[in-house]
């Protein structure tokens, strides 16, 4: 296996450089410093909670967030996609009608409906860090540019039906887990990747994309793909090589044998 003329890494974060009690893989910082390579997040996180880790591993490049609806540079937005505001509505009225809890989320404010164990972790993430509508309202979420809207709920593979039976504009897809997501179609970590790859200059070839969910298969399209051991079947399905598991720090092993 040669790996020698990668330019670029790219890794989500939650499952995949992050150990399950969300610190980073502990010889991320060291390895990528002895191997001369940058590295930077395509992630479903929020800009609010990725803070920390850019700071932590000092990423200069351009970063991804919102699963591709958003991409910045320090704490400049230099891209965004957001959600269509008349099937936004749509989409949110079909929620509140079948009882489904969501965070709707702008750059700065993130707007609450509903309630759910796994959302209000999330909220809890962001207390202090943006600021928190709780029992939002419909028609003030619509007026706002939304990126992602998170949900969680026993029923939402037949809900994500719904949904995109409805919408052009707009996708509705499972996340990791038992999350789902909602962005406008035309946003996805591949997507984005590919403009983040265009920016920077660099060819997709030269890349190399660490992740562990279904949303992460978008971005194992554009760059080769390596999947964490932990990862979910249909996502190793696609990658080009497999490592540890994000409890044994994966990413960094993968990198210092082959590259």
């Amino acid at each position: 296996m040669s790996l020698k003329n990668i330019k670029l890494i790219v890794a989500d974060l939650d499952g995949t450089l992050l150990h399950d009690d969300k610190s980073l893989d502990q010889n991320i910082k060291s390895v990528l410093i002895e191997k001369n390579v940058p590295l930077t997040f395509v992630s479903g996180r929020n800009v609010h909670i990725i803070q920390d880790y850019i700071k932590e591993l000092n990423i200069t490049l351009p970063y991804i967030t919102n699963n591709g609806a958003n991409m910045f540079l320090g704490d400049t937005c230099i891209y965004e996609c957001p959600i269509d505001s008349s099937e936004l509505k749509t989409c949110l009225n079909i929620l509140v009608a079948n009882k489904v809890a969501f965070l709707a989320y702008t750059n700065q404010t993130i707007y609450s409906v509903g309630s759910q164990d796994g959302l209000d972790e999330f909220k809890k993430r962001l207390i202090g860090k943006c600021k928190i509508v709780e029992d939002a309202n419909i028609a003030d979420i619509v007026r706002e540019s939304i990126f992602k809207v998170v949900m969680i709920h026993p029923n939402m593979e037949k809900i994500k039906n719904q949904l995109n039976s409805v919408c052009d504009k707009t996708l509705c897809m499972q996340s990791e887990g038992i999350i789902y997501t909602l962005t406008n179609s035309d946003t996805t970590k591949g997507k984005t990747l590919k403009k983040l790859l265009e920016y920077l200059d660099i060819d997709a070839n030269s890349v190399l994309a660490f992740g562990d969910n279904y949303n992460d298969i978008s971005m194992f399209e554009v760059a080769d793909g390596v999947a964490v051991e932990n990862a979910q079947e249909s996502l190793k399905e696609v990658a080009k090589y497999l490592t540890k598991s994000n409890e044994d720090d994966g990413v960094s092993y993968f990198i210092q044998k082959n590259l």
